[in-house]
């Protein structure tokens, strides 16, 4: 039972600031979704990176903090790290926190800083990311998806789906919702708070960023009428971009 307990400690240690900065890294990078062994490489060479650093810092700090193990009581007598067992624990876990915290920023940083990606890319991922990404000044791309049928039906972005055949690349679009049949009929607005769009009935996605105005308040708000943007926020008030 020790050596299983040893082992998931380990592991733990191991993968998990790596996972930390490939989850973080990939709030801000669109990419394919990697294989199981690709994914578990980049969680280790990551994780022991941010691991061997934080190992570092805390044996430095060791010399100057009583209750840290130091780089010398590491490579002297194992007796004295037997007989101060819980200030071994305490060096692993602020360790494993350390090399934690040192992903998620790095994560972070590397992920607002990269470039835009070029070269060979899915082209599920690719449409998400035209669909998704904001204009210069900050506005969020506002949808006009032409159906099959004709009808147009406009919306913000809340959900996409990454996939290589397009019938299976739906979208779910969020208020202000608005709806034009074929032809020459009206603009309609929609009391929906989200629309669901399966991708086989999509011809064309026409994108565009207006400047937005709220919408008026309604007298009786209920929880339903909050509005989530395509990153997870919450909106105050409807956001409803000019009528053409």
């Amino acid at each position: 039972m020790p050596a299983n307990i040893v082992t998931v400690a380990v592991l733990i240690a191991a993968l998990a600031p790596g996972f930390c900065f490939v989850q973080t890294y990939r709030r801000h990078v669109l990419s394919d979704k990697p294989s199981p062994t690709r994914e578990v490489i980049e969680f280790f060479g990551a994780g022991a990176l941010a691991t061997v650093v934080a190992s570092l810092l805390i044996l430095a700090l060791g010399n100057v903090v009583p209750w840290l193990v130091s780089l010398h009581d590491l490579v002297g007598d194992t007796r004295d790290l037997r007989a101060s067992a819980w200030h071994v624990v305490a060096s692993a876990g602020l360790v494993l926190l350390l090399s934690v915290t040192l992903c998620i920023v790095a994560g972070e940083v590397l992920g607002r800083w990269a470039p835009s990606r070029v070269g060979p890319i899915n082209a599920g991922v690719m449409s998400v990311g035209v669909l998704a990404t904001p204009s210069p000044g900050g506005r969020e791309p506002y949808l006009a998806v032409e159906l099959d049928d004709g009808r147009l039906v406009e919306g913000y972005l809340r959900q996409a789906a990454i996939e290589d055949d397009p019938a299976r690349r739906d979208l779910v679009l969020q208020r202000p919702l608005f709806f034009s049949g074929t032809g020459y009929f009206e603009r309609t607005p929609s009391p929906a708070v989200k629309l669901y769009i399966p991708g086989s009935m999509i011809r064309v996605i026409h994108i565009s960023y207006p400047p937005v105005v709220r919408e008026p308040e309604d007298p009786d708000p209920t929880p339903d009428r909050e509005v989530v943007d395509s990153a997870g926020g919450a909106r105050d008030g409807q956001m409803v971009p000019p009528q053409p």
